[in-house]
């Protein structure tokens, strides 16, 4: 495995070990996992593997098959595995702060995926600086961040107490549609005391959002019944949808409920509005 430089700041992964045959078997085991038949699956990554022991996608799914059965270790495990052969891959000339991964070339893919699920890790960990600097290097490394990390930086932000940070990230993404940008920036602003301006954000989130301040404000919450999608659109919402209200709670929730004060205005806010 090795990360190459291919034109002036912009590199690609490549592994010479990957052949026609492996990535036939690593494709088969993706479609048999796709219908839900888990063990099989994962006899034919455990093949690739075996004759690939730098194939970062086999060992990340791997981690996704053991996370999905309970066996956390294991699951945890095999993704510091399978980011671990990607940083050993990069070369020293490779900067963080300017270099590019681009993420329409597939070769990326796998090494950027286990890395945001490491980050996603370290957030249920509570390292919350570890998390911090993985999502920043991804961001840097792919700005129109095709993965949604910019979602996870506000939830270390709040549990670090930096909500001025929170504020300043959410500006830079006032274009995105997404209550983990609006909703978690009106958060902050009422945290730090500027009612007004937490009061007008708010306004506009429950315009555009409004299940969920709705769903923020329930005393109890209930997953909504999710449609019959194969396994590889499992994770997708609906924007404006009860799934993204609940979905939101779920990550957001506490810290709204930590605030007496930001859930007054959010109750004031859709009363208004309703």
């Amino acid at each position: 495995m090795k990360l190459e430089e291919i034109e002036t700041s912009n590199w690609i992964f490549r592994d010479a070990t990957i052949n026609y045959e492996i990535t036939e078997k690593f494709l088969e085991a993706l479609e048999i996992l796709d219908v839900g038949t888990i063990e099989h699956a994962e006899i034919l990554l455990r093949e690739v593997v075996a004759e690939c022991p730098d194939h970062i996608d086999a060992i990340y799914h791997l981690s996704l098959i053991y996370g999905e059965q309970g066996r956390e270790t294991e699951a945890y495990v095999f993704c510091q595995a399978a980011v671990g052969i990607g940083l050993q891959a990069i070369p020293r000339q490779f900067d963080w702060r300017n270099s590019k991964l681009e993420w329409w070339n597939h070769d990326n893919r796998p090494f950027m995926r286990a890395y945001h699920s490491l980050g996603i890790w370290r957030v249920e960990q509570c390292k919350y600086d570890d998390a911090i600097e993985i999502f920043k290097r991804l961001l840097s490394v792919n700005p129109n961040d095709h993965q949604g990390v910019r979602y996870w930086l506000p939830i270390c932000w709040f549990e670090k107490g930096e909500l001025s940070k929170i504020i300043f990230h959410c500006r830079m993404y006032s274009d995105d549609i997404a209550p983990e940008i609006h909703y978690s920036e009106a958060l902050a602003l009422a945290r730090i005391g500027r009612d007004k301006d937490a009061r007008a954000a708010l306004e506009n989130c429950v315009s555009e959002l409004p299940l969920v301040g709705k769903e923020l404000l329930k005393e109890k919450h209930f997953k909504p019944p999710q449609s019959q999608l194969p396994r590889s659109l499992e994770n997708c919402v609906t924007h404006g949808g009860a799934d993204q209200a609940y979905y939101y709670w779920k990550s957001f929730g506490k810290y709204w409920s930590d605030s007496e004060s930001a859930m007054e205005l959010l109750n004031q806010v859709v009363k208004n509005g309703s």
